[in-house]
């Protein structure tokens, strides 16, 4: 026992001896500085999916390093865009905004946790939208039409005595060739409730203040024969706080000022008969920054409730602008064509609704109004619509096209 005991304190006293650096852990090194190589800093035009390359970050113990691609329209918020990337190249299979300042670098880390980031911060901007390509142009008389993205296919409802879709653009089929609500021009669409909506416009050059729905495109159920608001066509329809609104429109020499809205689709309330200006004719609406955004004329407004509606911008070239479209894409508000003084077939973008900026001045497609754009498959489409100022009268631009 006693010999245990000595054992015991010898085996202590041994340790006690030793110094306290001997048992002090290693600790793991940062990977050594690196610096980024491209997209060089301030390049312009840059593809949306391009090819960044940087240095080695080398470990002083020999660990692994793996790197995230960081991201961000600013500096100081940069967040990661692709997370433990073997190598130093990486070509995203996802695709950047178009016409955006961009900010990157890159964070090697070894496999103990280790971080260092790049020596630099990197920006650029990507290039500018397409000029515009041709899809398919076999379309008859396609105008005043409304287009919707539904169950993974793109959809023309109305301007036509038609039904179509297509998974692609290029290849469309006919659903129906008598839909209930009939032959339809110049109404307004929407996607609520997994269903597609057609609401008032012109039949027979009768105007109509009925709302129709449908889950295939094929079978429409009529959810009212005579909404509350007046019989219109030209009005504008989003899907706003859980709601479908009606804005604006006119019948004959009568312009509506007013704003209706519903959560299903049946019963329609008033948000107001008389909004505080004067709700331009053939006008777009968006929904952007959780706010409506209303394009006429040449001002853009918005509002957060549909009553009362703030001016964002007056832009002048706009040209008392009409019968346009108008898609959100890439975080951004985009207008395509339209009549002002003469039919455009200019492409304007804004990241706020307040700044906008012509993004192509002359896209490949001819001048057009009354067409429509919708955003499908990573591209805005553009569909159908008219030359109105023609020496001829109107002339179809039939033709769909597609920008990205």
């Amino acid at each position: 026992m006693r010999n245990n005991s000595l054992l015991l304190v010898s085996v202590m006293a041994i340790l006690l001896s030793c110094s306290k650096e001997e048992f002090t852990e290693v600790q793991n090194e940062k990977p050594q500085p690196f610096n980024l190589i491209a997209i060089n800093n301030g390049a312009v035009e840059v593809g949306v999916k391009p090819t960044f390359i940087w240095e080695p970050a080398i470990d002083p113990e020999g660990f692994n390093v793996t790197y995230d691609l960081l991201v961000g329209k600013t500096a100081n918020d940069l967040v990661p865009f692709a997370s433990s990337i073997n190598g130093t190249t990486f070509t995203p299979t996802q695709r950047l905004p178009v016409s955006e300042d961009l900010f990157w670098s890159v964070k090697a880390k070894d496999n103990k946790g280790a971080e260092t980031i790049a020596s630099d911060t990197f920006s650029f901007t990507t290039r500018k939208l397409t000029d515009g390509t041709l899809g398919i142009n076999t379309f008859t008389t396609l105008q005043t039409h409304t287009s919707l993205v539904f169950d993974t296919k793109l959809w023309i409802l109305g301007g036509q005595n038609k039904i179509l879709n297509s998974s692609d653009g290029i290849n469309w089929n006919v659903v129906n060739t008598t839909p209930a609500f009939q032959t339809r021009f110049n109404h307004s669409s929407v996607v609520f409730d997994n269903k597609m909506w057609v609401i008032g416009g012109e039949v027979s050059i009768t105007n109509k203040n009925d709302v129709w729905f449908s889950s295939d495109g094929n079978n429409w159920t009529q959810a009212t024969n005579n909404a509350p608001f007046s019989a219109r066509q030209g009005q504008s329809s989003v899907v706003f706080d859980n709601k479908i609104w009606v804005i604006g429109g006119h019948a004959g020499t009568s312009s509506f000022n007013d704003v209706w809205f519903s959560s299903d689709g049946v019963n329609w309330q008033e948000a107001t008969n008389n909004v505080n200006f004067t709700i331009p004719l053939e006008h777009t609406t968006v929904v952007f920054d959780n706010k409506i955004y209303m394009i006429g004329g040449n001002e853009v407004r918005f509002s957060t409730n549909g009553i009362t509606w703030q001016l964002a911008a007056t832009i002048s070239q706009f040209s008392n602008r009409n019968n346009h479209s108008s898609v959100v894409f890439d975080d951004k508000i985009w207008l395509i064509g339209g009549f002002g003084i003469i039919d455009r077939n200019d492409v304007w973008f804004s990241k706020d609704g307040v700044t906008w900026t012509r993004n192509v001045e002359s896209a490949n497609f001819n001048d057009r109004s009354k067409h429509t754009a919708v955003v499908f498959k990573e591209k805005i489409w553009v569909i159908g619509g008219v030359k109105l100022f023609s020496p001829s009268g109107e002339d179809p631009n039939n033709g769909i096209w597609f920008l990205d």
